[in-house]
């Protein structure tokens, strides 16, 4: 399986998505890294998501903070 951990970002109205890929401790990893980032809002941003999951099987776990 293809496993990634996607964090997409709306700041001044600009979508940025980051996206990696790997073994699933990995990006299971990877994701909760994208959630401690997101939920200390450093950058200032209005929106942040967070998701992990599998290519094949799709999300396994998602969070979401809307700033706006």
């Amino acid at each position: 399986m293809t496993y990634y951990a996607i964090r997409w970002t709306i700041k001044d109205g600009k979508v940025t998505a980051t996206t990696k890929y790997g073994e699933r401790e990995a990006m299971e990893r990877q994701y909760y890294l994208f959630c401690a980032s997101a939920s200390t809002n450093e950058s200032g941003n209005e929106f942040d998501s967070a998701e992990w999951g599998t290519l094949e099987g799709g999300k396994l776990e998602r969070k979401v903070w809307d700033r706006r």
